[in-house]
């Protein structure tokens, strides 16, 4: 499709298995079958737009769009299934991903009427257009129904990277609309950074019947995918877990399906960067989150990160 997504004979039944695993996971949580749910499943999905690759790349002057890996946006279609089989009546959908959630928030925005333009090769050279979009999943009012918060790296490769220019997908400034929240995060940004307390507050206040998570876990420092533009480690991952399990605890009973996003280290099987990420994040889905929402705890306070990963 592009430089970056390569498709073969079961590119696409691998796709449409990803998203069907999420939309399973849901309606089990749902239905009250489990709690909670994390799904790991290939490939990723937060880039892939309504239309295939994120139009709104064209809008900031790129020529080519990236899928970014991606072929369907699986925690998008999890979300419209859970709505429109009034599974839940209010989805929020957090996406911690080192890179922006561009293709799930051009989703979101499609479920109410938005231009967007699209510039297309001609024999004349290149042409845009400006097309209005809308695609509700079940209401005219999807669009207040439906939260979604990005928390992502944003700025300019760092030297020494094989790119130049805007960090992927050069999309996510700050943005603080009614339901849309990115947090965009500088170079070299760590826990500190990480852990503010603007999501929470957020997310708590939507009261969700549903959260959807977009776990990415090339943030952490020993992923090569953002190229050294961030520094997370596994304990980041283990608090950022273990707060939306605590929201979604008091909001909607603990209903969380997680979804895998990015994270690409895999060197050493089990014991490689990304399966270590895995062992951290688990936990709090593992066991009920700690036993008082508390929004504005400093980092310091969370627990430290533990080595393995037992069932309550």
């Amino acid at each position: 499709l592009d430089v970056d997504t390569v498709l073969t004979a079961e590119s696409y039944d691998a796709a449409v298995n990803a998203a069907g695993c999420v939309i399973e996971a849901i309606k089990d949580v749902m239905e009250g079958k489990g709690r909670n749910a994390f799904c790991v499943v290939r490939p990723a999905g937060h880039h892939a737009g309504p239309q295939g690759a994120s139009e709104a790349m064209v809008e900031q002057g790129s020529k080519t769009r990236s899928h970014g890996f991606c072929l369907l946006s699986n925690v998008a279609i999890g979300a419209a299934h859970a709505m429109a089989n009034r599974l839940a009546a209010r989805v929020a959908i957090v996406d911690f991903d080192v890179h922006h959630g561009n293709g799930t928030e051009e989703v979101i925005r499609n479920l109410k009427p938005w231009r967007y333009k699209h510039v297309a090769d001609t024999p004349l050279g290149e042409v845009a257009f400006d097309t209005l979009a809308e695609g509700p999943w079940l209401t005219e009012r999807d669009s207040e129904n439906v939260f979604f918060c990005s928390i992502h790296g944003f700025g300019e490769y760092s030297t020494g990277s094989p790119y130049t220019g805007l960090f992927y997908p050069g999309l996510g400034g700050a943005t603080e609309e009614p339901n849309i929240l990115n947090i965009p995060l500088g170079p070299k940004f760590g826990t500190q950074d990480f852990r503010r307390e603007k999501l929470l507050p957020r997310l708590h206040s939507f009261k969700p019947d549903l959260v959807l998570v977009s776990a990415g876990f090339d943030g952490h420092e020993a992923d090569f995918m953002n190229y050294g533009l961030v520094s997370l480690t596994e304990d980041d991952f283990f608090w950022v877990t273990d707060k939306l399990c605590e929201v979604a605890e008091v909001t909607c009973g603990g209903k969380l399906v997680s979804i895998l996003e990015g994270g690409y280290n895999t060197n050493g099987g089990p014991l490689s960067p990304l399966a270590r990420r895995f062992i951290c994040f688990s936990p709090p889905l593992l066991c009920l989150s700690s036993s008082t929402l508390d929004l504005l705890s400093p980092p310091h306070a969370s627990p430290a990160c533990p080595r393995t990963c037992e069932l309550c």
